[in-house]
């Protein structure tokens, strides 16, 4: 597939601490055309949400940040900036293996393990979204992890294959791509509707914690604002933002 938007011009960068630290400096500086993506081979100071760091060994992943203009999109559409990259994201990765599904808010797992995280910051002004930096780190030839996050997973521990990263950059892009050409065109239903099909635990029980204590639930979509729907055992449908939930056993 041909990339439209996204991925027709790659800039790589040996080192950097963040790319979407980097990816905002150049927009501030800059004209920068849209969908332009920002390649680290080394990120040291990769970031997650709030104080949440990522860990890529040098050379052995993706990380990257993707700039855009979603004008287009209704401010309060904005989570599905999250939609597209994360279903782009899915596709990708369920050529190679099994079960991949999205952990709302916006990250990608395989099974129980984290495969991908991503973090997206929107430049907004007199309620319109202006620009959007989406930064991605997808776990592709790391063969062990040494930090203390609890379920990381590359595509090389789970298919032993080592994968060109240059070529796999391209093929994920053309599928972000293609989703972010279906926002723009206003296929808001199609695109919620694969996203919720693909989330990780739908409709399967497990406990969670809120503020009010331990329940038992189950996922059952994700409103038009972005929040994730949990229902309980007495069915009320409880209704979260991120961080006001968190997911147990």
């Amino acid at each position: 597939m041909e990339c439209q938007i996204i991925g027709q011009s790659i800039i790589i960068l040996e080192q950097t601490p963040s790319t979407n630290n980097y990816a905002t400096d150049q927009v501030r500086e800059n004209e920068v055309k849209e969908g332009t993506v920002f390649l680290a081979v080394a990120q040291t100071a990769g970031r997650g949400h709030l104080a949440n760091k990522w860990e890529s060994a040098a050379g052995k992943n993706l990380t990257f940040s993707i700039y855009i203009r979603p004008n287009f999109l209704p401010i309060e559409k904005s989570y599905m900036l999250s939609k597209v990259v994360c279903l782009g994201l899915e596709r990708y990765l369920s050529r190679f293996v099994d079960q991949v599904r999205i952990k709302w808010p916006n990250d990608v797992y395989v099974g129980d393990r984290k495969i991908c995280g991503i973090l997206i910051e929107n430049g907004i002004m007199r309620g319109e979204i202006l620009q959007s930096i989406i930064g991605i780190g997808l776990n592709i030839n790391q063969e062990k992890f040494v930090s203390d996050a609890p379920n990381p997973v590359s595509l090389f521990q789970l298919t032993g294959e080592t994968r060109d990263l240059e070529e796999q950059l391209k093929e994920l892009l053309s599928h972000i791509d293609l989703f972010y050409q279906k926002l723009a065109k206003g296929e808001y239903e199609e695109v919620s509707d694969l996203f919720v099909s693909k989330l990780y635990r739908l409709n399967e029980w497990h406990w969670f914690k809120d503020d009010q204590g331990k329940y038992f639930g189950k996922i059952i979509g994700v409103n038009e604002i972005g929040q994730l729907l949990v229902e309980d055992e007495s069915k009320n449908v409880r209704a979260y933002h991120f961080k006001e939930v968190s997911y147990l056993i």
